[in-house]
Parts: C-alpha cells; structure tokens; sequence
C-alpha cells in the first residue's frame, strides 16, 4: 500500500488502509471499525463509497484506529478537509499544507514575482519541461507550444522560470523541472491571475479552429438551478477538478500539456424580473 503521504483523495486512502488492515488482521468489517469508532457502519461504508463526507469529529479517532503517527495524523486531517473545501480558496489552503507535511518546499509568489502568470505559455513551458529532456533547442521548444511562440519567447520563458527557482539545470545541462510547490498566496485573485485566466479562456476559443475534434473536447449546455444552488455545484466542479488533477500526477509516459478550463456563469436571473400584478 501506498503511504498516506501519495493520497489527494482521503476516500481512496481510507478504502486502501481498510484493505491492507483487512489483509493484516483478517477479521475485520466495516461493522467492526463502527464498533470502535462508535460510528455507523452503513455511513462508513457510504463515505468510501464517496456517497458522504467524513465528519470532521471522526477524524483523529479514524486516525488513531489506523495507528497513524502524528505526521501522518497532520496530513490526513489537512486531507480530509482538503476533500471537504468548499471554495477554491479553501482548498489550495489545505492542499498547500499537505505539501508542507510531504516535504515540499512552498513558494509564495510576490508582487513582483506574478510575471508567472503574464503570459499563458510560461505555465506551458513549465509542464512541457517537465515532461521532457530540454537542454537548449529554444526553437523546438517554442514550436512545441500550441498556438506556436517565437523562440527569442521561449528563451525569456525559460530566464524567467530558472529566476523563480521553477525550472534548475542538472549536470548534463538539461533543464528539470524543481519541487517547488507554487501559489499565489494572498494575491491569489491579483490582477495577473485574472489576466492569465483571460487568456486562457481566449485559448479555449481559437482552439476550436486550431485543434481537430479528437484533441479537444469543447461542449456547452444552458441548464437551470436555484441560486441558492451555485454552492453546491461549484463543490461538484471541484470535486471534478481535483480527480483530473490526480489522474495527471499519477500519470506515466505524458507527453502532452493541456489547459482546462471549466467555465459557468449565469445567463439570466430570473428573481431580478419584476412580477406584474
């Protein structure tokens, strides 16, 4: 079994230690951990099931049931409630503390440092990077992009990506991609994030002409819901978000970088027409 370190998801993490506590002590149930956790069974099975969430007072009993230490108690708190946010916001905050606790130096971004997000290629450069041996074909790298950046563009993309301590050379010359965890910190919904969203929305819509169907996948569908609602659906968003994210880290052999954007806004609302009497 994997640490718990290796999990984003703690319904996964929480299926697998049952598993692998099973498989160590051989008579165990789902009825049996309610039993020592004075839980439900029915609610415990539905919260592996991803059907429920946790409650945030069966953390640390859960935490002591599976002999976790307190490192790894600190990280499945920061865990659950990264699974439990709300918000955006919210659940950088956790998922940022989760790479404290995995020992992933955390860069906050100042002022001067939001160049970052300028322009929609750096990010690009970045993963691209990432997922390649890059040593100084700044031409092939810039063709690599899609729409196509000059390469004097890749160049000042790279000078930049090594001054932010993102990218470092190794002994052969190739260019890796560090550990460095990266957020924005309290400029999270600066002006440059904004404008980098922008863009990449911008993307979003030439890629229609740019890209053949088969690399894309761009669908509208006009649905209603109450307002009151929007709270709910965005945790949806979220949730869909955060699986992509894990299916793209636990990836192996990528060889292709793509931007997502999920986009919902209102079109109309309806309470802001006055009824004629």
């Amino acid at each position: 079994m994997k640490t718990i370190f290796e999990y984003t998801d703690y319904r996964e993490w929480l299926r697998d230690a049952f598993e692998e506590f099973k498989r160590q002590k051989t008579v165990i149930s789902w009825r049996y951990m309610a039993m020592k956790l004075n839980a439900d069974p029915g609610n415990l099975l539905r919260i592996s099931q991803g059907k429920i969430h946790l409650a945030t007072t069966m953390i640390i009993p859960m935490a002591k049931f599976f002999g976790l230490n307190d490192k790894e108690t600190a990280f499945w708190t920061e865990l659950v409630y990264f699974g439990r946010a709300k918000t955006d916001k919210e659940a950088l905050s956790h998922y940022e503390k989760m790479q404290v606790l995995k020992g992933i130096p955390l860069k906050r971004l100042e002022k001067k440092e939001l160049e970052f997000y300028r322009h929609w290629y750096y990010n690009a450069i970045r993963s691209t990077i990432g997922i390649c041996n890059f040593k100084d074909d700044y031409l092939g790298l810039a063709e690599a992009c899609t729409p196509v950046i000059t390469e004097k563009q890749a160049k000042e993309a790279v000078i930049l990506l090594n001054a932010l301590k993102m990218i470092k050379q190794d002994e052969g010359g190739f260019w890796r991609v560090t550990d460095t965890f990266v957020s924005t910190g309290g400029n999270w919904r600066s002006e440059a994030v904004t404008c980098f969203q922008k863009e990449t929305i911008s993307l979003a819509k030439e890629s229609l002409d740019r890209h053949h169907a088969s690399l894309r996948d761009i669908s509208t569908v006009t649905m209603t819901f109450n307002i009151d609602d929007i709270s709910l659906i965005r945790e949806k968003i979220k949730e869909f978000r955060t699986e992509l994210l894990r299916l793209s880290q636990e990836g192996s052999n990528d060889n292709a970088v793509f931007q997502l954007n999920v986009q919902m806004f209102p079109l109309a609302i309806v309470k802001k027409i006055k009824e004629k009497s």
